[in-house]
């Protein structure tokens, strides 16, 4: 049995309860990236917040996704190891208690910041618990990444396009990050499913000796150094010897994370980790709503080219080119919509490419790299979802190319990393 995989797998007793699986895998999974990427609400909106709630949230945001996404990682390494009964039961609570959060923020006067931290932790059960029982059979996987991919697009959209004309339909829809519109019947259906799927007859519970503590280790470290480098890289003023230094301690962490896990699980990490350095350096993202719609297509279907081809190298060498268009269109404006398309598009087709292509051994492998698109990037600095500029920005007044260099150091670096261990660990279970 490989490390990391589920003790026992419960059974679902009809054909079509699959299908109730994939359903509520893809919406837990679109509901935990909308609230990891953007954390229940910022203050901007409240013209009473203080200047010192909004520093401590400035701090406190990045932080609390975070924790979000290692918490995400150890609940997919525990949660597996009992079962997908149990699986089914965590996420119902991780489910009900972000509802049950967001509805206390807005009747109670409660701290931000500490809403923050428990609507991250309870998003990174969420997403850790599905993963545990969703990633076992190709269809509730399928639904489970295709949601969690779905959650960081358009997550993301609705954090780029906050800033940017009157606020639409769509943002009005979407006003808090999950909505409960959303959350309660996501709560609902994982009952349903708990419900309905049927005990093992097999429950040999593992002991702490037996937990795999490595890509719990993998997944801190990794994250803890992408998190501080964004945290330094915004209160200095970043000179080329502060980028290379940040890009050589994001790969050492990268490293560190694809040793401890197990074959070439480290591929879909290592491409996720440049991914999100080059999705970070394009200086505009999809403004306009409507390109939330070719973005997902293309999402879409470029998930389901990897299953039919997967080339993880070509994904890799992908990205690369992403850098270079960083680099090439670094100065453009924000307002340019065809080079905005091509960018979101872009970004969308190598991550649903990625996860399509690279099939891991252990759930922590697929959990993981979802979580480093969630946490700011260090090639913005401290991205955290505030009322002011960004960082680079606010440093001299002009983004500049500084971050699309990061970002193809540290695209090359990975591509290096991906060679590396194709060499040290030979074998099939990468796809390619």
């Amino acid at each position: 049995m490989q490390p990391g995989r589920p003790v026992e797998v419960g059974r679902p007793v009809e054909v079509g309860r699959p299908v109730l699986a994939t359903a509520g895998a893809a919406l837990a999974a679109a509901v935990a990236c909308l609230a990891l990427i953007v954390p229940v609400d910022t203050g901007c909106a409240d013209s009473e917040s203080s200047a010192l709630q909004m520093t401590l949230l400035t701090i406190t945001v990045p932080r609390a996704t975070a924790a979000g996404a290692v918490v995400a990682v150890l609940a997919a390494v525990v949660v597996a190891m009992f079962g997908a009964r149990a699986a089914w039961a965590t996420a119902t609570v991780a489910a009900s208690a972000l509802a049950a959060d967001h509805l206390l923020v807005s009747a109670t006067s409660a701290s931000l910041a500490t809403a923050n931290f428990a609507d991250s932790l309870a998003a990174g059960v969420l997403l850790g618990a599905v993963g545990a029982v969703a990633l076992q059979s190709r269809p509730p996987a399928t639904g489970y990444l295709l949601g969690a991919l779905t959650g960081v697009l358009v997550g993301d959209h609705l954090e780029n396009a906050a800033d940017f004309g009157s606020r639409s339909i769509l943002e009005r829809a979407f006003d808090d990050l999950p909505p409960n519109w959303l959350t309660i019947p996501t709560a609902i259906l994982l009952a349903s499913c708990f419900l309905v799927w049927q005990r093992s007859d097999t429950a040999a519970y593992p002991t702490t000796l037996n937990l795999p503590f490595g890509p719990i280790l993998g997944a801190a470290v990794l994250i803890t150094t992408i998190t501080v480098a964004a945290e330094r890289f915004s209160h200095t003023v970043v000179d080329p010897g502060a980028l290379a230094l940040g890009v050589l301690a994001t790969l050492a962490a990268a490293l560190v994370a694809v040793l401890l896990l197990p074959g070439r699980d480290g591929t879909l990490t290592l491409l996720m980790v440049a991914l999100a350095a080059g999705g970070s350096a394009i200086t505009y993202g999809a403004r306009q709503h409507w390109q939330v719609a070719p973005m997902l297509i293309t999402m879409t279907a470029c998930f389901f080219l990897g299953r039919v081809r997967p080339a993880p190298l070509a994904a890799a060498t992908a990205i690369l080119a992403l850098g270079v268009f960083d680099m090439l269109t670094s100065t453009a404006e924000q307002s340019d919509a065809l080079l905005s398309l091509i960018g979101s598009c872009a970004v969308a087709a190598i991550a649903g490419y990625g996860f399509g292509a690279v099939a891991t051994r252990t759930v922590a492998g697929t959990v993981l790299p979802i979580g480093l698109l969630l946490i700011p990037s260090a090639v913005l600095s401290l991205e955290f979802r505030g009322c002011g500029p960004t960082p680079w920005h606010h440093h001299d007044g002009v983004l500049g190319d500084r971050p699309a260099w990061f970002a193809l150091g540290l695209g090359f670096g990975c591509l290096l990393g991906i060679l590396a261990l194709r060499r040290w660990r030979p074998g099939p279970e990468d796809g390619a």
